[in-house]
This record gives structure tokens, sequence and C-alpha cells, in this order.
């Protein structure tokens, strides 16, 4: 049986199911694809009383077979942190088990993308597509988010903009390249979507105990520098009355 076990977002979002689950499997923690530190690798290794096998890109793209493989005879876990299914790696897992016809179970946890939405304050019906910020390098500087960003914004929909996750530094993107990057977009597209008094929400480390939300301009967000954690960013669009009214609350 392969497993794939949500951990949630964080140490106490450790289920009883999750923990029963990985007491009595061969357990590999993905440390590709979301944010998970030494220190949560050890609590939970700690609670298990069992040694963690790192996952790397490599081995959740080029040796995938091997750990499915492993589990046609065995009980092995893969857990990953926030909820499984969410990210395009976890559902190209759940694809190749069921092709090569081994068992594979799903155990949910709390979602960032729920949370990032409940802690903003914002109505959850009212955001459109996500999208993404990648890392810009010499040959590759993707800018289609903007596209994203401007349908959410001519249906008055909000824009959850996540930012490029670097398992190396266990790190997004840095909000001053993510916002140079928006900056940048706008230079190409011309919308007038980016500017200096275009509202940002900042989303950093949510769930932590060391979270930090921010609702700024651009102007403000370029003086700013989150670079450590799992960040977001949210560019509403028109609030609501009741939005208003929770954001005066919250922020």
């Amino acid at each position: 049986m392969l497993n794939l076990v949500g951990i949630g977002l964080n140490n106490d979002d450790l289920t009883l199911q999750a923990i029963s689950i990985l007491k009595n499997s061969i357990v590999y923690a993905d440390r590709y694809t979301t944010f998970f530190d030494n220190e949560r690798k050890e609590f939970i290794s700690n609670i298990i009383n069992k040694p963690l096998i790192d996952l790397n890109r490599e081995d959740l793209e080029e040796k995938l077979s091997i750990i499915i493989e492993r589990a046609r005879d065995a009980n092995v876990s893969i857990i990953i942190g926030g909820d499984p299914l969410i990210a395009t790696t976890h559902k190209i897992i759940f694809i190749e088990a069921k092709k090569r016809k081994v068992p594979i179970k799903v155990y949910h946890a709390t979602s960032i993308l729920s949370a990032i939405i409940g802690e903003s304050g914002l109505d959850f019906y009212r955001f459109g597509q996500i999208c993404t910020i990648s890392k810009w390098q010499s040959n590759y500087m993707p800018v289609s988010f903007y596209e994203a960003i401007e349908r959410n914004y001519k249906n008055n929909l909000h824009s959850l903009v996540l930012l490029d996750y670097d398992p190396t530094k266990n790190s997004s993107l840095a909000l001053k390249d993510a916002v140079s990057i928006l900056d940048e977009a706008e230079k190409k597209y011309k919308k007038g979507l980016i500017k200096d008094n275009t509202l940002l929400f900042i989303m950093h480390k949510i769930a932590l105990k060391d979270q930090q939300k921010l609702l700024v301009n651009i102007k403000e967000a370029k003086k700013l520098n989150f670079a450590n954690g799992p960040t977001a960013l949210i560019i509403p669009a028109n609030l609501s009355d009741i939005e208003k009214e929770v954001i005066e609350s919250m922020y």
C-alpha cells in the first residue's frame, strides 16, 4: 500500500490517524515540493520513532517507480507538507500508482491555500485562478502569471499569487524579487495592474508561530523583505463591504 499523508502546516496539525499510518510503514519525506524544515522532520521522526527518508526532485521524478514498486509488497508512506494532491507532483504519483495497480490511499490535512485565504479576511468564493511567480534565470523569465492576474481583475476576482519554492533554501522567492518581477511584467504588458498604489496582501509563514501578514501597496512592499520561509501574495479585486469590515479588524 502507498499512502500519501498530509501533515498540515505545523506540528499541531499532525493527526492521530497520520501518526498511526506512519508508525506502521516505511516513511519518505517530500523535501522538494513542500515547506519542510529539519526541525519538523526531527519532530515527526521522534513521534513515530523511526527515521524519515528524504525525497528530492530526482527521487520524485526519475526514481518514482522504485518507490511505487516498493509499496506493492510493503506499507509505504510519503509525507507531504500541507494537503496531498494540491501539487502536480503528487497527482503524478497517484496516477502512476493506479497505472501500476499498486493500492494507494490519500490522507488529507490542512492546506496552505485555505489557510492563506482565511487569514487574509477575503471571501473564498471571490478568488480567481491561482498563479505562481517563478524565480527568474538568465534564460527563463516567465510572466504568464500576469495574464492570470489580468483575467481575474476583469472578472472582479482576487488573485492568489504563490511564490516559487526553493527546496535548497527551504524558502519561497524573496519578496523583493517577486515585486521586482511584478514590475517587469507590468512593463511588458502595460495594462496598469501593477502600480505604486496597487494593494498587496503579504502572507508570510501562515499558520506558523512567527506568521506575518501585511496589507500594503506596491510602493511600500518594495521597502520590505521577507526571504526566510514560505510567502504568498494576494492582489485583491474591489473589496466588498463585509471584506472591508473584516480586514479593518485584522490589520
